[in-house]
């Protein structure tokens, strides 16, 4: 293989392959990144046999060919060239790479003709949907918050996914939280589908989607994210995702608008004194037109803000962890959020004052009484 590539999209490309990468496993060459002409492009793939992600970008090819490279070495490599344009020479058996840029070269040891593990095409019946630029950008900082970070319930570190009657409805919950919102799919009129999907998926997938459409295909074990220029694929997680609909309330005694900003402003403050104290919490007190954000810490202070809330319904006084509560305004587009209480110690929802698709289910922590 000899091409010629531009070092800013090559840099590009194998940070975005990068991520899929673990460095620490039981099979050396799944720490190398795949490159691989194609006409005249280059392909770079990781793979961590749970999920590939395949970056192609355009370059000049000299020879076709293919070798595998350790990927942490030859990324923070093409990151810290000053050239405009580098140029990758592999040599017969595939054992070295040397790449050229300026009067420098660094020769870079490779894997032979050993080859990434191959995924295997979606199985079952495949559904496939469109989605415009910036949707999967958005949806993941809707919900990626509020999944599981710890292996106890592996199938909360998911997203979970449904298909039904022309809507794409996707929901994360860590048990305490919980982010529910759907997208309209009009070209979707099939049977109801329902999966769980990787969180780190779509974390990867709002990457590639933020300047460029893209397709998703739901096969029976995996799913498939493709846009113009990248393509991810992974299995999907095994398990029953929970019945999260049965906590979102429907009934409310109290709700209100108030600013994003204004509320953010008031918890990060609070927060300031909360993070301090062994409870972590804040109290959100609640009376018609008024809404009060208070936090104290024995050793260090009291924190009390008071903000206007146009409101109605009873008086509330409730408990919060507020990072929870922070989390969920940070994912708001809007200028004003709506927040919605079901009771003292009941749910209380966030929407965002524009968007009526998405909406955030917190649980106040329970007071001593």
């Amino acid at each position: 293989m000899h091409i010629y590539a531009a070092q800013d999209q090559l840099a590009k490309a194998l940070s975005s392959v990068s991520r899929v990468i673990m460095p620490q496993n039981n099979m050396p060459i799944l720490a190398g990144v795949e490159l691989e002409t194609q006409n005249q492009s280059l392909v770079t793939t990781g793979t961590d046999l749970f999920t590939t992600l395949k970056s192609e970008i355009a370059v000049d090819v000299e020879s076709p060919g293919h070798i595998v490279i350790p990927a942490s070495l030859l990324h923070d490599l093409v990151q810290r060239i000053p050239t405009a344009t580098l140029e990758i020479e592999t040599d017969e058996d595939l054992r070295k790479a040397t790449i050229r840029y300026g009067k420098s070269r660094t020769s870079l040891n490779g894997f032979g003709t050993e080859r990434l593990p191959q995924f295997q095409p979606l199985e079952g019946g495949r559904e496939t949907i469109t989605l415009g630029s910036g949707i999967l950008t958005r949806l993941a900082r809707e919900l990626l918050f509020a999944c599981a970070k710890d292996e106890s319930r592996p199938i909360l570190k998911g997203v979970s996914l449904r298909l039904d009657s022309g809507r794409l409805i996707l929901a994360a919950t860590d048990g305490s939280r919980l982010s529910q919102t759907w997208i309209a799919v009009p070209e979707y009129r099939g049977e109801a589908r329902e999966c769980v999907m990787p969180s780190k998926i779509l974390a990867e997938a709002g990457r590639l989607n933020a300047v460029e459409d893209a397709t998703m295909t739901i096969g029976s074990n995996m799913v498939e994210i493709r846009t113009r220029s990248s393509v991810i694929v992974s299995r999907l997680l095994d398990g029953q995702y929970p019945d999260y609909a049965r906590v979102i309330p429907q009934e409310f005694v109290a709700l209100g608008r108030v600013r994003v900003s204004d509320l953010r402003g008031a918890l990060d403050r609070a927060n300031l004194l909360a993070a301090r104290d062994q409870t972590s919490s804040v109290r959100v007190r609640h009376q018609v037109g008024q809404l009060e954000v208070s936090a104290s810490a024995a050793e260090f202070g009291q924190a009390v803000e008071s903000l206007e809330f146009d409101s109605e319904g009873q008086d509330l006084d409730l408990l919060f962890n507020p990072t929870y509560l922070l989390d969920a305004l940070k994912s708001l587009d809007g200028e004003d959020a709506v927040l919605e209480f079901s009771g003292v110690q009941s749910p209380l929802r966030i929407r965002d004052g524009d968007n009526t698709q998405y909406s955030h289910v917190v649980l106040p922590l329970r007071q001593l009484v």
